[in-house]
């Protein structure tokens, strides 16, 4: 066993028995798992947390000058992911429901023992386990969204070349994220090569990489920057560069190239050099000229090098090889814009619907799709940012196997992916529902309690929803949604609950009863009793006799 242990953790009570008794407990069960520090005061817990920074805390809930509340909120500003375990051994509504508040992981009672405390404690590991699992797989699957990079640059390229773009905004908008864009008014020639035979995915980025190489090397000075990319089976070059007497200078080195890609790959390749460079506007139909005087070329028997006189223009495109997404382009980056919004406003309904729609691409795209793979991840990305947010992976764990999420290979079709993507989203909407849920019923009880001790004072609508932090309207719905009744309905039943206990075991005069319940007029008090218990108050009173 390592000396150094996996998790820190930091006990927190006023009572040095109680924190001493829990220090030797968590030694003697989980000291392989826990660096453990102690001690008894929350100012004092604070600078130990600001130096150590545990993973967990155990604290008492009510201590002198701070509250265990009160420190955790503090600490939470310090680090928002930590672990609290309160222990109080108060029952009161106002401390659970503020330990509720507080994200508390568990609250138990000192009252319930040693075995309820490492019952709560076990607990906790698992979530830590889980945790650490999850960030792991987490980061392995953003160093691989990283390294997707050149993707999105091939996709970007691509659309540039199939003239999908048009505008300056949606050329910024494929840009968009790329260490070095396409210049939008720089000059750039395109070099193009071609093979007879198809090779490997390997032997493709080696040939692309080769010739970038070769001309940095030749003609450095004379070229800012070399995008490269293959379009439909065809090798693509794009050089920014303002030399205007570069594709004749190109022609030696193509040569060159093409002896070497011989010489080491047995493979002869014929090359295609633009008269001229073009703004990025001008590239689809430059493409299309080039790669028509190539295939000609090519027909002829001949895998020549060869410098495109500039005269000619072909308006048919080379349809070749379709692309999944080329068309969609577009509209699928606005929807993934789209969906990240409605996530953050938690506009469920809107993002499911929006979902489906870019699901169905990805539902329709072929298994070995890079374009696809692309999707999963920027949708993937969008929701694990949301989880983290929210903090809810433990609640998702028991829905869900997470871990699918970083692994897409582990699906047989990119629809199996789809589908695995609607049911994270279905059961992320559940637990928010749970969550809304448990908040709503925990702001009725909090209610129900202001209500409770301030019965004989004034209880209108407003000032219950000042005392609550909430609109009064607002406060009322959720009240009747979570209890059947309005707030009005039960403040006269606890009051009136209140007056016949009063009336039937104290010897308080009628008016000091209605005072007690909150009425200042007697005989409005005595009109309200008769109507909900079908008696006067005295005649309650005679009754006990």
């Amino acid at each position: 066993m390592e000396n150094q242990k996996k998790y820190s953790l930091l006990i927190v009570d006023d009572e040095p028995m109680i924190a001493d008794g829990l220090r030797d407990l968590f030694e003697e069960e989980f000291g392989e798992l826990f660096r453990i520090y102690h001690c008894y005061y929350p100012k004092k817990a604070l600078e130990i947390f600001r130096f150590r920074l545990p993973d967990v805390v155990v604290s008492d809930v009510r201590m002198p000058k701070m509250t265990g509340i009160e420190m955790a909120e503090e600490m939470r500003k310090i680090k928002p992911d930590i672990h609290v375990l309160f222990l109080s051994g108060y029952e009161e509504f106002d401390y659970v429901y503020s330990a509720i508040k507080q994200d508390a992981d568990d609250y138990i009672l000192k009252t319930e023992g040693d075995e309820f405390i490492v019952k709560a404690m076990r607990k906790m590991i698992d979530l830590l386990e889980s945790e650490h699992l999850f960030d792991e797989e987490y980061r392995n699957a953003q160093s691989r969204i990283s390294h997707m990079a050149p993707v999105f640059k091939q996709r970007a390229l691509i659309h540039i070349l199939d003239g999908d773009i048009i505008t300056e905004e949606e050329f910024d908008k494929v840009m968009e994220g790329l260490e070095r864009p396409l210049s939008k008014k720089g000059n750039i020639l395109l070099l193009l090569g071609a093979l007879r035979f198809q090779i490997t995915q390997e032997k493709q980025e080696q040939i692309l990489e080769t010739v970038d190489q070769v001309l940095q090397k030749t003609y450095g000075d004379k070229i800012y920057y070399i995008h490269k990319v293959m379009y439909h089976k065809i090798f693509v070059w794009m050089l920014e560069t303002e030399e205007v007497q570069l594709p004749e200078l190109l022609l030696v080195a193509a040569q060159d190239i093409q002896n070497m890609i011989q010489l080491k790959m047995n493979l002869i390749m014929a090359f295609g050099i633009a008269s001229e460079g073009s703004g990025w506007r001008e590239i689809p139909q430059k493409y299309n000229d080039l790669w028509e005087e190539m295939r000609r070329q090519s027909l002829n028997g001949e895998d020549s090098i060869f410098l495109q006189n500039g005269k000619e223009s072909i308006t048919d495109s080379f349809n070749g090889e379709e692309t999944d997404f080329s068309s969609m382009f577009l509209p699928l980056t606005e929807k993934l814009g789209l969906l990240e919004n409605f996530l953050s406003e938690e506009d469920f309904a809107a993002f499911e619907s929006c979902l489906k729609e870019v699901l169905e691409v990805l539902s329709a795209s072929k298994r070995h799709s890079m374009y696809a793979l692309e999707l999963y991840y920027a949708v993937g990305n969008i929701m694990i940012s949301y989880i983290n947010k929210k903090n809810i992976r433990p609640q998702l764990a028991t829905h869900i196997q997470l871990m699918e999420l970083f692994d897409p290979g582990s699906f047989v079709t990119w629809k199996e992916g789809a589908d695995y993507l609607l049911a994270l989203t279905q059961a992320i909407r559940e637990i928010c529902r749970i969550s809304n849920e448990n908040v709503m019923t925990g702001i009725a009880e909090k209610t129900k309690s202001y209500i409770l001790s301030h019965l004989a004072e004034d209880l209108s609508l407003t000032v219950i929803g000042k005392a609550m932090g909430f609109n009064s309207v607002y406060l009322s719905r959720i009240f009747k949604r979570q209890t059947g009744i309005s707030i009005r309905e039960y403040i006269e039943a606890c009051r009136m609950d209140l007056a016949k206990k009063l009336i039937v075991n104290s010897r308080m005069k009628i008016y000091e009863v209605a005072e007690k319940c909150g009425y200042q007029n007697p005989a409005y008090f005595i009109k309200i009793f008769r109507a909900h218990f079908g008696i006067t108050p005295q005649e309650c009173r005679d009754g006990r006799k």
